[in-house]
């Protein structure tokens, strides 16, 4: 009978250690899930800021191939390639 107690005992003493651990987990669980939402939303603001530097870039871009295409075709419409005289 005493034998039996003994390990009753020890089978709760295991339990309230993996119980502890058991939290312990869950905390930690918690942690990584906390800090990779902040990462996703990082990611997110980045991806956002990027594509709007490129859209800027390109847009940039289309004005200077519109300036230089003056320059060099006086007598053309930079946006519709017509030509018109001068006068």
């Amino acid at each position: 009978m005493v034998d039996l107690e003994e390990k009753v005992k020890e089978m709760q003493e295991k339990m309230a250690k993996l119980e502890e651990r058991a939290t312990q987990c869950e905390v930690l669980l918690g942690k990584v899930e906390g800090e990779l939402a902040e990462k996703v939303e990082l990611f997110k603001k980045t991806e956002e800021d990027l594509t709007n530097d490129v859209a800027d870039a390109y847009g940039e871009g289309f004005q200077d191939a519109i300036a230089q295409f003056s320059c060099v075709h006086l007598e053309a419409d930079p946006l519709t390639g017509s030509t018109f005289v001068r006068g």
